[in-house]
């Protein structure tokens, strides 16, 4: 009966070996941008899929959680097999050969709570790795929203560049017709080509900061190598209400890597009682076939039983162990109180900014209007002949400036929002 148990299990064990070796197979599918027009959501799932951030944060879940069924692999019996050939001569005798082979197989029947403690410390681990990663996604979230609205603000800027220079160009026509005319100095049309050139110039470079911006927006999705797509704009000043109170109590319900800290402490205080464990005896089954001798057919033998090992004293080992765990756990729930404080600052000074942001959209708005009548004033009197081109230059670039505050005033306040949402721990746009 015993050396059909000890076949059986042979048997089974190496089947189950060979099931799990096999590797999984899965279509590899390469994921492509399909819209001509990204939104903000689409950018960002795009990222979450491709990003090599995410992809290795995962791929520390995965290897976290092998270590769960390495300590799993406690609870099951350790089957091993071996044999052996020696030739010898004795001084003075003859020559023989020794032929042996056994199959052994051993159980640990309990530690006393040890084996379950390391199970559940690999599977807070696991918890604390799944966290992580959520944080991985968060703050890449937050990059592509960043990179977004950084590649919108940027077009804008490009739209304004253009209509100051479309502003100057015709500024340059109608100087150049009163000098025709004889109504205007070779001054005025010397300034305007001037101030042309120089539009065209601050042009040349929103251009450029609006390739950058594509870039940038490429690589926070995980790629550089995009194919052609537009984004769409959403800048346009959309109110985000919530209180301070509210945006405190989310973030400590919600950040992932607040959670990944606490169940830490949860893992340090299971290791503490790892530690302390140190000294319980071990109680293990083993049982063995061999078969052993100098001929054919060789002898067979069996042996089984129990062994109980109890540490009776160990230098002091398990004594300096749990030291160690307890300073590890107290160093854990201080670094759990650190974040807290800085959660709180962070959301602090995100809701802040949100509320400074918000009012400088009503201002910069306004100013873009006051700007836009300046310039009308100072063309008509251009045109009529009162003003001068120095005037006229001055509320061009007034203007293009307001223009450029109010675009610059929307993206503070999207990015406010998004830094909100962020320290919120809140799923983004």
């Amino acid at each position: 009966m015993l050396r059909a148990w000890i076949k059986g299990s042979l048997v089974m064990i190496v089947s189950s070996a060979f099931f799990c070796s096999l590797p999984l197979i899965s279509s590899a599918q390469d994921i492509f941008i399909e819209e001509d027009v990204l939104t903000l959501a689409q950018c960002i799932k795009i990222a979450l899929q491709v990003h090599p951030d995410v992809v290795g944060a995962q791929k520390k879940v995965e290897a976290q959680e092998s270590r769960v069924g390495q300590a799993s692999s406690q609870n099951y019996p350790t089957l091993s097999a071996s044999t052996n050939y020696a030739r010898s001569s004795p001084a003075g005798g003859s020559v023989h050969s020794n032929y042996s082979s056994d199959v052994s197989l051993s159980q640990l029947v309990t530690d006393f709570g040890q084996r379950e403690t390391q199970i559940d410390i690999q599977k807070e681990n696991v918890t604390v790795t799944e966290f992580q990663a959520n944080d991985r996604q968060r703050n890449i979230a937050y990059g592509v929203s960043e990179a977004y609205y950084g590649v919108l603000a940027a077009k804008r800027n490009v739209a304004v560049a253009e209509q100051t220079v479309g502003q100057f160009e015709e500024h340059l026509r109608q100087a150049q017709g009163f000098y025709e005319a004889g109504t205007a100095p070779r001054f005025d049309v010397t300034k305007a080509q001037v101030d042309l050139s120089t539009a065209r110039l601050d042009l040349i470079k929103a251009r450029s900061s609006l390739e950058i911006a594509w870039k940038t927006l490429n690589n926070a999705m995980g790629f550089m190598d995009a194919p052609s797509y537009d984004i769409a704009d959403d800048m346009d000043f959309k109110v985000y209400e919530i209180t301070k109170e509210e945006a405190l109590e989310r973030a400590m319900a919600n950040r992932p890597d607040l959670k990944a800290q606490e169940h830490t402490a949860v893992s340090a205080q299971k290791s503490l009682r790892l530690a302390a464990k140190g000294q319980s005896p071990t109680l293990s089954a083993y049982a063995a076939y061999n078969f052993e001798g100098r001929d054919f057919p060789l002898d067979e033998g069996w042996n089984y039983g129990l062994s109980l090992s109890v540490p009776v004293f160990d230098g002091h080992l398990v004594e300096y162990k749990t030291k160690e765990a307890a300073a590890n756990l107290e160093e854990v729930n201080l670094a759990t109180e650190s974040m807290k404080n800085d959660i709180i600052l962070e959301v602090e000074q995100g809701y802040l900014s949100l509320i400074e942001s918000e009012e400088r959209v009503g201002v910069s708005e306004l100013t873009v209007k006051q700007a836009e009548e300046n310039l009308e004033l100072a063309l008509g009197r251009y045109e009529a002949g009162v003003g001068s081109p120095i005037e006229v230059t001055d509320a061009t670039v007034a203007l293009n400036d307001a223009r450029r505050n109010y675009i610059q005033a929307l993206y503070d306040y999207r990015m406010a929002s998004m830094v909100l949402k962020s320290a919120m721990g809140e799923s983004m746009p």
